[in-house]
């Protein structure tokens, strides 16, 4: 019988801790960051606990969008989906933490077949690149 308590214990404290893994994000993204640039489509964003973020223009917000981050990536990846009246939006980017209060972060649109993996150059891509601050 005890053999059969710890295998139960064993597989629980195993999936416990693939879960975490799989869902867990760093907490250092976690909080408000500002845009401070005059001109900007989004000019914050909230990232959340439970793999929310939100966008907002002024005092307009997007509805929530699930991110998912790959922080093994340099610069880190950072995917985010939305779905609103039953259209799916993706949206693929990559995120550069300059200081541990201010990031830089591009997001990439339109249809990508794989994940881009280094910032854009080209002033003419199908990008925006933001640098955001965090707001304390």
């Amino acid at each position: 019988m005890k053999i059969e308590i710890k295998e139960i214990f064993f597989l629980l404290l195993l999936i416990t801790l693939c879960n975490y893994n799989v869902f867990s994000q760093d907490s250092r993204l976690i909080g408000k960051w500002v845009n401070n640039e005059d001109f900007s489509n989004i000019n914050y964003i909230e990232f959340k606990n439970d793999n929310i973020a939100i966008l907002f223009q002024g005092e307009k917000q997007s509805p929530p969008f699930l991110f998912i981050t790959d922080f093994t990536k340099e610069p880190v990846w950072i995917n985010m989906k939305v779905e609103k009246n039953g259209i799916e939006a993706k949206i693929l980017g990559l995120l550069h933490f300059i200081n541990s209060d201010k990031i830089k972060i591009e997001f990439f649109h339109g249809e990508f077949e794989e994940q881009p993996t280094a910032f854009s150059l080209n002033k003419n891509s199908q990008s925006q690149l933001y640098i955001f601050n965090r707001l304390k």
